[in-house]
């Protein structure tokens, strides 16, 4: 896919000392039926947008966390990349042409003071070894040399041909037939812990597989539960990031167009308003290009999820250019708001969703960080604190990914292989996927051809489940 190149044309200075940029995109069918020009803010450096959230499942924060003994807390030191001695270093621009330099902002208060270097990306990326916190040392793994870029056939998450060679048999074929024989919970867009999603799909999956048809009328009920139900009423964007994706992905399994046409098309109007509903304040589309975090990340997903069964190539090729955008390249998109706190960013004057290859800081690396999620934790240390909130930015990320994938874009390749390095900087901490995150590693070792440690009948998580079946073989 080709970037589409920013042309500013409004420049306002706000009283606080920052400058929004309003930039004209190409016009296109993002908003409703009619061409708008879209004016995108390019804001960096702004205060918070997602505090703590008491009702997330997600390891405790930890702010400031402990240091084990023996180690010592490095905030505020200096971030660069651990050059190839072989290897000419080209020096990265600090922004790209033609958006100027955010201004500083003040800190919140408690957070520590950051840099402001230039992170130097080495011709031929040689990742530093990090130091690793904890006493278990993780099973280190290996991408084989010769591994071909993933290529999937297509289809939104599986096609038939994949799905008829899937086993009936062994364990991850009883996970999600345990799954799919047991009584979901009614859909709720509103409720951003609800099951419901992965329990439906799993039903979806079995169906497509056997062809019972006692499966497909339950995903049939549930769908016309989010289509007539008004379920997102009184919920938040987060949620309906979480949730919507794999009713989507259900939908198609089914072949819900043939089974019942009529339901199809009220559910694809559906879609088609959740783009742009406003759920307290915010729509999921602008969660997708305002927060670089797991907000940002779900919200993508069932974005590109919608995309993907309406058959919206406009609405499919901005999802991409923001997500080309998050894993790191600016020239892509360049319109997220970050937290004031920009310590775990290896260049905090060109902040990224996950940072560029070879980054260090303090001499550990932090190559493949998820910056907004790490702060989430505390600011930088070393060890970090504790905090699975970049777990929790990844299931986003990766819904997200596949989709594009089968839609035909190389994010598996972007920005050096940016989702493999997140991956591989967690399990270089010893903070391997656990509890709902443990679908995940299936996904990788068969994009990548990693051996990452997976475990048996892997838990479900918030947007997606039952990779070790369709993953595993």
């Amino acid at each position: 896919m080709q970037s589409k190149k920013f042309h500013p044309s409004i420049l306002l200075t706000l009283s606080a000392g920052f400058i929004l940029v309003l930039s004209t995109i190409t016009t296109a069918r993002v908003w409703g039926q009619e061409k708008w020009p879209v004016y995108l803010p390019i804001v960096a450096n702004q205060p918070d947008l997602t505090p703590p959230d008491p009702g997330e499942q997600v390891t405790p924060e930890v702010p400031g966390g402990e240091v084990p003994p023996g180690a010592s807390a490095t905030p505020g030191a200096s971030a660069t990349t651990s050059p190839d001695a072989s290897a000419t270093p080209a020096t990265v621009e600090t922004r790209s042409p033609g958006i100027p330099e955010p201004a500083t902002s003040t800190p919140e208060p408690g957070a520590t003071p950051t840099d402001s270097g230039t992170t130097t990306i080495p011709s031929t990326p040689t990742a530093t070894p990090g130091s690793t916190p904890g006493t278990v040392p993780t099973p280190t793994p290996t991408t084989p040399a010769n591994q071909p870029p993933y290529s999937p056939p297509g289809g939104l998450w599986l096609t038939e041909g994949e799905l008829n060679k899937l086993p009936t048999s062994g364990s991850a074929w009883d996970n999600v037939k345990a799954a799919a024989d047991g009584n979901a919970a009614t859909p709720d867009l509103s409720d951003q812990d609800s099951n419901a999603n992965v329990e439906i799909l799993a039903k979806a999956l079995v169906y497509a597989r056997t062809g019972q048809t006692s499966y497909r009328s339950q995903v049939v009920d549930a769908l016309k539960t989010v289509t007539d139900g008004q379920t997102e009423a009184g919920g938040r964007t987060l949620a309906l990031g979480r949730e919507l994706a794999a009713y989507v992905i259900a939908a198609d399994l089914i072949d819900l167009q043939h089974v019942d046409s009529g339901l199809d098309g009220r559910f694809r109007a559906k879609l088609r308003e959740l783009l742009t509903k406003r759920l307290d304040g915010d729509t999921l589309q602008e969660t997708h290009e305002l927060r670089p975090n797991n907000w940002g990340t779900h919200a993508g997903a069932s974005r590109a999820a919608i995309a993907v069964y309406l058959g919206d190539q406009a609405e499919l090729q901005r999802t991409a250019q923001v997500f080309h955008g998050w894993l790191g390249d600016i020239s892509a998109y360049n319109g997220f708001s970050y937290n004031s706190d920009l310590s775990w960013q290896a260049n905090p004057s060109r902040p990224v969703g996950i940072n560029p290859t070879g980054s260090t800081k303090d001499g550990h690396s932090i190559d493949g960080a998820l910056p907004e999620e790490m702060r989430r934790g505390g600011s930088f240390r070393w060890p970090p604190a504790s905090t699975n909130y970049a777990w929790e930015g990844l299931q986003g990320a990766f819904v997200q990914a596949e989709i594009l994938a089968r839609a035909g874009y190389p994010v598996y390749e972007w920005e050096d292989r940016a989702l493999l390095r997140a991956v591989e900087f967690l399990y270089g901490i010893n903070w391997p996927a656990q509890s709902d995150d443990e679908w995940m590693p299936w996904m990788v070792n068969k994009i990548y051809g990693t051996n990452f440690p997976t475990a048996t009948k892997a838990h479900a998580g918030k947007n997606m489940g039952w990779t070790d079946w369709t993953h595993g073989n």
